[in-house]
């Protein structure tokens, strides 16, 4: 039933993914600063992209390619594309189309915990941006899945929403009762289903139980998605003032008394 309700929702939204226009929230006290999430998410995953630009790469829950495009542009030109969604899968060959970089791509719609149409030990880079592993609701059979799929020595990044964060929202919103449903199991519901929030300590246990070796643990980002959304909207009109801003962030993201607050958690692990 949630894979069914997750695949339907995207397919819907699919082609407002990009402009705002996504599915209705189900609480408006959502803090994200995603402009500085995107960020220091690119940040990490160029920070561990392989040296070799015919490298395989998989993006698994790749939504409209936003990272691929950007991976194309940089030179890497095998790339793999993993969606539950048709619908985010073709507005990602859109997208991907106009990029006038030469590139291979395949396309795989599938569920990120069951991505058996893939060999193990294929890829040379294997990451999953922005919850896919929290929206399949089996988080460590996904991590589990992803760690198979690379090669030994391979990094395998991702990030996912924390759970601490989450919690004031909900207060906020009033939710009181869905607050304690997520302390209690992870669990908690935005656009319609539902999806794990985990902890940097639960989400490094199912890194090592699945033979991952974790390197890093970041938040995403620790402070900018606290500071109320008018006042954070016009820091950042000012460029030198959002580079100062963005500095912050990056000398203070991988501080893990930090990271369990921040906007998005993302862990890079390799496999052992």
């Amino acid at each position: 039933m949630t894979k069914t309700k997750v695949e339907s929702i995207y397919d819907k939204y699919a082609k407002g993914y990009s402009t705002g226009r996504f599915a209705p929230e189900t609480f408006d006290t959502s803090r994200a600063a995603m402009s500085f999430a995107d960020d220091i998410t690119w940040h990490f995953l160029k920070k561990y992209l392989p040296e070799r630009k015919s490298a395989w790469l998989l993006d698994a829950g790749a939504g409209d390619g936003f990272w691929v495009q950007r991976l194309i542009e940089m030179g890497y030109g095998n790339i793999v594309l993993v969606d539950i969604s048709k619908g985010m899968l073709d507005e990602a060959r859109k997208r991907l189309s106009k990029v006038k970089v030469k590139h291979a791509n395949l396309f795989i719609k599938a569920d990120i915990a069951d991505m058996r149409q893939l060999g193990s030990r294929t890829f040379d880079y294997v990451f999953s941006q922005y919850d896919a592993v929290s929206y399949c609701m089996r988080p460590r059979q996904a991590v589990k899945e992803l760690a198979r799929l690379a090669k030994k020595g391979a990094h395998v990044i991702v990030s996912l929403d924390t759970k601490y964060r989450r919690v004031p929202e909900l207060i906020e919103a009033g939710q009181i009762k869905e607050a304690k449903e997520l302390l209690r199991s992870n669990v908690s519901y935005d656009f319609g289903h539902p999806q794990y929030n985990m902890t940097w300590e639960e989400l490094s246990g199912y890194f090592r139980a699945a033979g991952l070796e974790v390197i890093e643990v970041v938040g995403a980002p620790v402070f900018m998605h606290q500071v109320r959304e008018r006042a954070r909207k016009g820091l950042e009109m000012d460029r030198k003032v959002r580079g100062e801003l963005l500095r912050i962030e990056l000398l203070n993201c991988t501080n893990k008394s930090l990271v369990n607050f921040a906007g998005h958690l993302q862990i890079i692990g390799r496999k052992a």
